[in-house]
């Protein structure tokens, strides 16, 4: 398998001096980053292999202070903080190369709505990557040559999304896909282009929420396969029922830490029971990340 990482367009949005100290690291040492987490009155840490570890400093002040982080969360929003309202409002926003900066603060609310964010004290940059194989096995044991749609369920930062890009990848040299890329993480499309490699047959909804991509892309691209990630509202689940009724299989993942959590997520539960899927599968994490650990045939196609 070949793994390339984005690190390199996360870096330019950090200052010049924690881009050193990345930069000063083994090379196969970058490579391998999940996670860059900034916090308030804290030392840097960076995430390998799911475990969280302090960023060597080599003499430079190993805490950070409220305005260093402030200049991080400007740079992160290209120093125009409204245009990035919507997204500040969600808790993240997707930058260059699919990378997704989390933010922790203090909420403003209105009418119990979350309307803004004061105060960060924590910035969570999750590395996105493409690694070309990763998606093989599992495709193999459930897509060739079979019909029906695949749920990946893993705890967050197992590499959902990273498969079911090389899945789309593979997917995508073989049959119409349509990728519902409501965050900007899995193709991070910039000006109307993504640079992953996700298939010649692959078309892509950057931005639109699930719902409204899913329909769009039906009656638009008429797909054989319709890619998102994070499944589990009442609305794009309305979608998806309509779309696999029209002919089309889902490849999706969701948030579990076990595949006996399934019976406990009714969203999820109405897909199974209406046949959207045949198979689910569970990835592990930490320094199994990534890996097959279950699949499970969990129904008819329907």
């Amino acid at each position: 398998m070949n793994r390339t990482s984005c690190l390199p367009q996360a870096l330019p949005y950090l200052p010049a001096e924690l881009r050193n100290r990345i930069q000063k690291l083994p090379q196969q040492t970058r490579e391998q980053i999940q996670e860059i987490r900034l916090r308030t009155g804290r030392p840097v840490a960076i995430t390998l292999q799911g475990q969280e570890e302090l960023l060597p400093h080599d003499g430079a002040s190993a805490v950070i202070s409220a305005a260093y982080l402030d200049g991080v969360f400007r740079s992160v929003c290209e120093h125009s903080v409204h245009s990035y309202q919507q997204e500040i409002n969600r808790g993240y926003i997707t930058i260059a190369g699919g990378n997704r900066v989390g933010l922790c603060g203090t909420a403003v609310l209105q009418r119990q709505q979350v309307e803004g964010l004061r105060h960060i004290s924590g910035i969570n940059i999750r590395i996105a990557a493409q690694i070309h194989g990763c998606g093989e096995e599992l495709f193999h044991r459930t897509l060739e040559g079979d019909v029906g749609g695949l749920l990946i369920c893993a705890p967050p930062n197992s590499g959902k999304t990273t498969m079911l890009r090389d899945l789309c990848r593979i997917c995508g040299s073989r049959h119409r896909v349509s990728v519902i890329d409501e965050r900007g993480e899995l193709a991070a499309m910039h000006q109307g282009s993504s640079p992953f490699e996700l298939g010649a047959m692959t078309d892509v909804f950057d931005g639109y929420p699930k719902a409204m991509g899913i329909e769009t892309a039906v009656r638009v691209m008429a797909p054989q396969y319709v890619v998102c990630d994070e499944i589990g509202g009442m609305e794009e689940t309305e979608a998806i029922l309509h779309a696999v009724h029209t002919g089309v299989h889902l490849i999706a993942t969701a948030h579990l830490g076990d595949l006996r959590q399934l019976s406990q997520r009714p969203q999820l539960q109405r897909l199974i029971e209406a046949g959207v899927f045949r198979y689910a599968v569970m990835l592990g994490s930490g320094t199994q990340c990534g890996r097959i650990l279950t699949i499970r045939r969990i129904g008819q196609p329907v």
